[in-house]
C-alpha cells in the first residue's frame, strides 16, 4: 500500500505548487497594473493642469492648481478616450487683478481638448474687495457684503444738492447671464444730518441695476446660483459641451 502511495501524491505536491506559483504570478500582475495605473493618473493630472494654465486667457492667473481624476482605472479610462470625472481646485486665482478661489468639476473630459467636455460644473467664491474690483457699478458705488444681504455705498445729487447715500439691494438672477440689483431703503446724509428720502430713489439710484456677469466668464457658461455671505459672494456656473481650448477660454459672454 505504501509503494503505491507515494507515486500519487508528488502530482498533487506539483499541482499545488503550480497553483500557488500562478497565483502569484497574478498578484505580481495585478500590483504592477496598479503601480502604473498610479504613474499615469498622476501624469494625466499633471498634464491636464499644465494644458489648462497654458490655455488662460492673459487677464486670468491660477496658483497651486490641483487636478484630480476619478474613477477606477485612469488607463481603462484613457483606452476609451474619455475621462469620467475630473475635479479643479484653484484656492488662489486672479481674474484682472482681483483674487477669488474657484472649484470646477468637469464630466466625460476627452483625452483630446479638440473635443468637447460634457459638462461642467463650477463654484467660485469672490471677496468683496474683488467684487468691488470688478464689477462695473454706478459711479462712486460700492458694495458691501453680509449675510443674504448686499448694501450700496455711494454719493449723488438732489435737486442740485451732492449727498453720500446708503441702500440695501435685492439681487436676482436673469436669464443666467445678468445679475439684477434692486435698490430699497433708501437713505441719505447731507448738512449734517440723516434725511428718509425713499421717496426721492429714483433720483439717486434707478429702479434696477443690471450686472452683465457674462462679461466675465467665457462664452457658453452660465450662471446657475448666487449667494452672499459676509465679506464674499458664491457663484455656481455651468456650462455644456464646452471646448477647453484657446478660442473658448478667451472669449467672453455677452448679455441679450
Amino acid at each position: 500500500m505504501s509503494t503505491n502511495d507515494q507515486p500519487q501524491k508528488r502530482p498533487r505536491r506539483r499541482g499545488l505548487r503550480a497553483l500557488i506559483w500562478t497565483i502569484g504570478a497574478v498578484v505580481v500582475v495585478v500590483g504592477l497594473y496598479f503601480v502604473a495605473d498610479a504613474i499615469v493618473r498622476q501624469v494625466a493630472q499633471n498634464e491636464v493642469s499644465s494644458q489648462i494654465q497654458q490655455q488662460l486667457p492673459p487677464d486670468v492667473t491660477a496658483k497651486d492648481l490641483t487636478v484630480t481624476i476619478h474613477g477606477f482605472s485612469v488607463i481603462g479610462q484613457f483606452l476609451t478616450g474619455r475621462f469620467d470625472r475630473v475635479d479643479l481646485d484653484a484656492a488662489h486665482v486672479e481674474v484682472q487683478g482681483a483674487p477669488l478661489t474657484a472649484r470646477i468639476v468637469a464630466y466625460d473630459v476627452p483625452t483630446d481638448f479638440s473635443k468637447p467636455v460634457g459638462r461642467i460644473d463650477g463654484d467660485l467664491v469672490i471677496g468683496q474687495d474683488a467684487v468691488n474690483q470688478l464689477v462695473d457699478l454706478p459711479d462712486a458705488t460700492s458694495v458691501r457684503l453680509g449675510d443674504d444681504t448686499v448694501g450700496l455705498n455711494g454719493t449723488g445729487k438732489i435737486v442740485g444738492i451732492e449727498v453720500a447715500y446708503t441702500a440695501s439691494v435685492t439681487p436676482t438672477l436673469k436669464n443666467g447671464d445678468t445679475v439684477v440689483l434692486t435698490p430699497h431703503n433708501v437713505s441719505v446724509k447731507a448738512g449734517g444730518g440723516t434725511l428718509d428720502v425713499t421717496r426721492f430713489a429714483k433720483d439717486l439710484l434707478p429702479d434696477s441695476i443690471p450686472i452683465c456677469v457674462a462679461e466675465y466668464l467665457p462664452k457658453g457658461v452660465n450662471v446657475t446660483d448666487l449667494t452672499v455671505r459676509k465679506g464674499s459672494a458664491s457663484v455656481s456656473v455651468r456650462a455644456d459641451d464646452f471646448m477647453v481650448d484657446d478660442a473658448s477660454l478667451q472669449s467672453k459672454g455677452t448679455c441679450g
